[in-house]
């Protein structure tokens, strides 16, 4: 028979049984008891709901995006979302959960061309990642300009409105809205570089099909200059304004499918 007795595997059980534990370590021997905390029904009540709570909080933001429909969101998901608003925007746990999708879209960049006071043509890109470090501050670079995209509203002709005021307002609103966030992001570059003028570009960098990767000869890069937009920010030309309808041709429209 094989002798267990000065094995390894012997002294471990004798050190870690019962028996053994009260014979050399009796002060092993109540340790959890000494330092465990033991909670009152009340506390455990009070924790268990507020865990409870942060755990509906977490999950009612992405319930509610991916129960949306072209309809709306989902009236089941809503009351939740609406109760626990403000816990949820105090936490900022509403942040979105489609970034990184299984299928993520473009991104968006802002480019600044200027002259320092050296009287040297500047160019810069944010976000940089080779520039902006640690990756967080990259990170919150990126988020600045994917917002002044999400934001931006074009700058049309008002007679595209008609006689839609309230149409009209709003867009007046948007676009204010999106020129002073662009403006607080081009006075601070002249400011950081002592620039008496900066003109910010959109950027629109967009992912490589895959033909473009797995069929070219060689392969397209992710950083391509090619895959690299400037987004225009100006008004549409006159001939591709869609005309806005007003009562008058709207009725003279049913008039004739009257006829």
């Amino acid at each position: 028979m094989t002798d267990f007795k000065g094995s390894g595997y012997y002294r471990a059980n004798a050190v870690l049984s019962p028996k053994s534990s009260k014979s050399k370590h009796p002060e092993l021997e109540n340790a959890s008891e000494r330092l465990g905390v033991t909670l009152g029904r009340k506390w455990r009540v009070v924790l268990s709901l507020l865990i409870a709570l942060h755990v509906l909080a977490v999950t009612a933001e992405p319930f509610r995006f991916f129960s949306r429909s072209s309809r709306g969101t989902s009236p089941v998901a809503d009351p939740g979302r609406e109760l626990l608003a403000p816990y949820v925007e105090f936490a900022y746990l509403s942040h979105g959960y489609f970034f990184f999708a299984p299928e993520p879209g473009p991104s968006h960049l802002i480019e600044c061309r200027f002259q320092d006071v050296q009287g040297q043509q500047l160019s810069l890109r944010y976000p940089d990642r080779h520039a902006q470090w640690p990756r967080l501050l990259y990170h919150r670079h990126f988020m600045l300009t994917e917002n002044l995209h999400q934001i931006w509203a074009p700058p049309v002709d008002l007679r595209v409105f008609g006689e839609d005021e309230a149409l009209g307002r709003q867009w007046r609103a948007d676009r204010k809205r999106y020129e002073k966030v662009r403006d607080s992001m081009t006075n601070h570059v002249a400011v950081t570089f002592a620039a008496e003028k900066v003109e910010l570009d959109r950027v629109e960098h967009r992912l490589p099909s895959g033909e473009e990767v797995l069929e070219r000869d060689p392969p397209l890069k992710l950083d391509d200059p090619s895959l690299y937009l400037v987004l225009p920010d100006s008004e549409l030309p006159e001939a591709r304004m869609p005309p806005v309808a007003g009562p008058e041709s709207n009725d003279s429209q049913r008039g004739k499918s009257g006829q």
